[in-house]
């Protein structure tokens, strides 16, 4: 993360929009009434789905079952679920 005055955020507000979106950059602004996060929608919206996804209540157990799963070799193949029916 990148951290900023307002100032310094504001004489170059464009390009730090530009380094957000192309670059992934997370900008903290800093200003004496509270500082401020500067980051993509895209990335945000990534944040937002993580938060949910972590929030349910057995998402833990689900991710860590598949993670297992895959370490046992315990896969399907791709075409198997998204190929052609034959």
């Amino acid at each position: 993360m990148i951290n900023l005055t307002a100032t310094e955020a504001r004489k170059s507000f464009f390009e730090l929009i530009k380094q957000s979106n192309q670059q992934h950059q997370i900008f903290e602004v800093q200003h004496k009434s509270g500082n401020a996060i500067l980051m993509s929608a895209a990335e945000y919206e990534s944040l937002q789905e993580s938060l949910y996804l972590l929030s349910q209540p057995s998402f833990k157990e689900h991710f860590t079952e598949s993670v297992q799963e895959a370490d046992r070799g315990d896969v399907v193949e791709f075409d198997d679920v998204f190929g052609e029916a034959q």
